[in-house]
């Protein structure tokens, strides 16, 4: 049985009401950038976005503390999920990919961003429940300065502090580490949680870890593969997780599959996990007691 499905209570409406007084004036936050006047709209009891074509929702997936060797409910990812008109299902990735100008990228990232808070709201979120956004490796090349300032006045409209907010960023997506630095500096002086994401893959370093010195670092799916298969490998993903936390950072394990993965998460000395053994994206959730 999943760790969500262990001990649940129903979510309830009351976050409605707030989310839908807060479309219009986000939707004129959003039209400033000279794409759709209405990106956002309310159908089906949650709110949808669009960008020409295509069509946006979103989808959360729980991320557990491991307290006490127990999974227990710390936060949830927010995930796109992306269709063109007619209905096809597209990966977010490729979204982004044909985004050819920076302002169309800067706009798309907002948008959704915008849209996986409202829908968050829509959950009626126990307090102190904290948000995990991934920001567009584009989209920081693309905005020279201000970091973070649009969503500021976002969550300041919506009455949710920066502190249940973390940012997560694929640090080898970026390939100018000053500029990177800058904005994980500017997001940090304005209250939010930055994270590192698929920590492992790509060009990523232990180096940039320690310039950027994230709240949390996110171990690749790809790592716990290998260490599942490669029982020799659980050392050395002990000692990554240990040089990690001796920087400062809280380590996640991402991809865990089975209860065999979520032990050597455990054994490693992960602090949090997240996958499909534990819980699947779900555009509607139900809060496990903690």
């Amino acid at each position: 049985m999943s760790a969500m499905a262990e001990c649940e209570v129903a979510v309830s409406d009351l976050g409605a009401p707030r989310a839908q007084a807060a479309l219009p004036r986000l939707n004129q936050m959003l039209a400033r950038h000279g794409f759709e006047e209405e990106p956002l709209s309310w159908r089906d009891e949650r709110v949808r976005g669009q960008h020409e074509d295509w069509r946006f929702r979103s989808v959360f997936q729980p991320v557990f503390r491991l307290q006490d060797g127990e999974p227990k409910l710390w936060s949830v990812e927010a995930l796109a999920r992306v269709s063109d008109r007619f209905g096809g299902q597209l990966i977010p990735t490729v979204l982004f990919a044909a985004e050819t100008t920076p302002r169309r990228t800067v706009y798309v990232d907002r948008q959704l961003r915008c849209l996986h808070l409202l829908n968050f709201l829509l959950q009626a979120p126990p307090p102190g429940l904290v948000l995990s956004l991934n920001v567009n490796a584009q989209h920081l090349v693309n905005v020279s300065e201000a970091h973070g300032q649009f969503f500021a006045e976002v969550l300041q409209l919506l009455g949710v502090q920066p502190s249940h907010v973390c940012l997560e960023i694929v640090e080898d997506a970026v390939s100018d580490p000053v500029r990177l630095h800058s904005a994980v500096q500017r997001y940090r002086d304005l209250g939010f949680l930055i994270s590192l994401d698929d920590f492992g893959q790509g060009a990523s370093n232990l180096e940039r870890v320690w310039l950027l010195e994230p709240d949390y670092v996110k171990l690749d799916k790809v790592l716990m593969r290998r260490a599942l298969m490669r029982p020799a490998l659980r050392d050395k993903l002990a000692e990554l997780v240990a040089i990690l936390k001796l920087h400062g950072a809280k380590v996640v394990g991402e991809g865990i599959e089975s209860e065999m993965q979520l032990d050597i998460a455990r054994a490693a000395g992960c602090d949090f996990v997240q996958g499909f053994h534990l819980a699947r994206p779900a555009d509607t959730l139900s809060w496990p007691i903690s």
